[in-house]
């Protein structure tokens, strides 16, 4: 299902979000859900009047299958460079594996369960991203780095609609409208960092890997949560 979420950004949903920002020179993709959602980003991309000939660029969030599972068959579909950052760029390529989700470390029976989940297609990284502006991209994405959820975990701001926040699995919404860690993460100082660091951004929208998206204020919710934090004393 494909839905705007401002002008020129629009987010495909199927089990997991990935993201098609479109600009005057192309289409730039967030994230390729799981092997299975090919179909649903081809499709994406033609009712806005895009194909996979439009993609100027794959960037990736991080390196787990609902997100990267797609980007083997996006990649061949497009010929986009594919961007991740140094940390995750290993696991993208299949030099190592992909790290499980934070809270199996304390749900540890079950690790076994993802031990049985497929395999994701190995695909080359052409660009390993450090923070701060994408340069060679058209479009105004700046890379943050949040780390916690995956070693590499990054989150993208474009510069669109007051700030359009990409945060991958970095934090979830609520259906009440708040930003959450998520059950899939846990507190450490390098996941809640990285809360922090994106509520000093500047933003009116924030996307997620598996929420609706806060379309109102939306840095407001990370302070909040933010300084909940130091009230918890984690």
């Amino acid at each position: 299902m494909l839905t705007t979420v401002t002008a020129g950004v629009h987010q495909i949903s199927r089990g997991v979000n990935s993201f098609i920002i479109d600009g005057d020179a192309g289409v730039v993709l967030v994230d390729t859900g799981i092997p299975r959602l090919h179909g649903s980003i081809s499709r994406g991309l033609a009712e806005i009047g895009r194909s996979f000939d439009d993609v100027l660029a794959i960037l990736i969030t991080h390196a787990h299958l609902d997100h990267v599972g797609g980007l083997a068959a996006a990649r061949a579909a497009s010929s986009a460079p594919v961007y991740a950052s140094r940390g995750d760029t290993p696991a993208v390529e299949g030099r190592v594996p992909m790290t499980l989700p934070p809270f199996t470390d304390r749900v540890r029976f079950i690790k076994p369960v993802f031990a049985l989940l497929p395999g994701v297609e190995p695909t080359p990284v052409d660009h390993q991203l450090d923070p701060g502006p994408i340069v060679d991209l058209p479009e105004d994405i700046r890379a943050i780095p949040t780390p916690g959820h995956t070693p590499g975990h990054l989150s993208y701001l474009l510069d669109r609609s007051g700030g359009v926040l990409l945060v991958g699995d970095a934090a979830v919404r609520s259906r009440r409208g708040d930003v959450k860690r998520g059950w899939m993460n846990r507190s450490t100082p390098q996941f809640d960092g990285s809360i922090r660091r994106l509520s000093e951004q500047d933003f009116a929208i924030a996307c997620f890997g598996h929420a609706a998206p806060l379309t109102v204020d939306a840095v407001a919710a990370f302070r909040r949560l933010a300084i909940s934090f130091d009230e918890d004393g984690s």
